[in-house]
């Protein structure tokens, strides 16, 4: 008997950068989705955080530092 499991990933969308979990991007869509990503942020604090400010980052979330086209 062969069972066939099916991963779930984690996909970034080419966009925005962000990472989601088995789920498309609520702002740009499914097709924009990769498994093609490096590194990750979390930010919890946009607002004050210096790096999501650098990032160009204005909500909170995990997102890909660098997604390939």
């Amino acid at each position: 008997m062969s069972t066939r499991s099916t991963k779930k990933k984690y996909m970034a969308c080419k966009t925005c950068k962000r990472i989601y979990f088995d789920q498309p991007c609520p702002d740009h869509g499914d097709s924009h989705m990769t498994e093609d990503w490096y590194g990750f942020l979390i930010i919890v604090d946009p607002v004050n955080s210096e790096i999501a400010k650098k990032a160009g980052i204005t909500k909170e979330g995990t997102y890909a530092i660098k997604v390939r086209q």
